[in-house]
């Protein structure tokens, strides 16, 4: 019987055991290992506490880029541990995602979900040191009114009015944006076929402006349309965007009108039409889209 030894794992000898027929391979470590870290609380507000679910490479580096990514939800509470899962991909690739809970519009009303993400934001540069992610490089992803909320919180930052104390002495601004069909002109989404009413009170839209009819309010829905914040004076992050073109529920027009109004203005934006797909489909999670947004993210980090 052999004695066991602490032996450190480099220098464990190979086993002499041999069976006729095994086939040897040596496989090239290509991924990363990761680890989850749950329920990082960020911020307690009046009608929650607010948590991060946050994906690390296990050879995280103090370059590495920060991914904070906000779950479709129709602007209500969101169901986050239904998405981990599909971002894993990106963490393989050498990035820490942190995913965000927001507060539902059933709760509080716009600004409501952008002003967490930017609070998220401010909470994660201030925790790079404890998580070893690059302060300068966080960016923001969305996904349909994740992705509405993404770009509103990349698109306001220095905008007094979505601004907060909270870690003020931390900046808000990201480096790029990242968005999945979401909408950008609740005002105008019944403008093409659609599977939902979107004017409603009770319709998504309506709920993020206090459960009130869209078009009866005015006032009230002109914050939220996104490009109201880009103009030719305002400096913005790099944005990227993708839609399916068979989109039964955002209507894919809503990300042309946001590309037309970023290349009017002369900003830099990145539109992928993606022919046949719906609302969510599972090709959005696919490894080629994925690969693009990874490489997004590494060109426009700053080395």
């Amino acid at each position: 019987m052999v004695q066991p030894q602490n032996i450190p794992r480099e220098k464990f000898p190979e086993s002499p055991s041999f069976s006729e027929g095994m086939i040897t391979i040596s496989p090239r470590c290509d991924n990363h290992e990761m680890n989850y870290i749950r329920d990082i609380k960020y911020i307690e507000r009046a009608e929650a506490e607010l948590y991060i679910q946050l994906l690390l490479p296990d050879d995280i580096t103090k370059r590495t880029p920060l991914l904070i990514y906000v779950t479709g939800s129709a602007f209500h509470w969101q169901n986050i541990p239904q998405t981990i899962p599909r971002l894993c991909h990106l963490v393989n690739k050498g990035i820490a995602v942190a995913s965000v809970q927001y507060r539902g519009s059933d709760a509080a009303p716009f600004p409501a979900q952008a002003l967490d993400v930017k609070a998220a934001v401010r909470f994660m540069r201030s925790q790079t040191d404890k998580y070893g992610i690059d302060p300068d490089n966080l960016f923001l992803m969305g996904d349909s009114s994740g992705g509405h909320t993404a770009l509103m919180a990349g698109l306001t930052a220095g905008i007094p009015e979505f601004e907060e104390d909270y870690l003020s002495e931390y900046s808000s601004q990201v480096r790029g944006i990242i968005d999945f069909y979401g909408p950008t002109d609740i005002t105008r989404m019944n403008d093409e076929l659609s599977s939902q009413d979107h004017i409603l009170p009770d319709s998504p839209e309506g709920y993020l402006i206090g459960q009130k009819n869209v078009h009866e309010n005015p006032q009230l829905a002109e914050p939220t349309i996104i490009m109201n914040y880009i103009s030719s004076e305002r400096e913005i992050p790099p944005i990227l965007i993708f839609h399916g073109t068979n989109d039964e529920l955002v209507p894919f027009g809503q990300s042309c009108m946001l590309y037309d109004k970023l290349k009017e203005q002369g900003k830099s934006a990145v539109f992928y039409a993606m022919k046949g797909s719906h609302h969510g489909g599972r090709e959005f999670w696919s490894t080629q889209v994925l690969d693009m947004v990874s490489d997004f993210i590494f060109n426009n980090s700053v080395k």
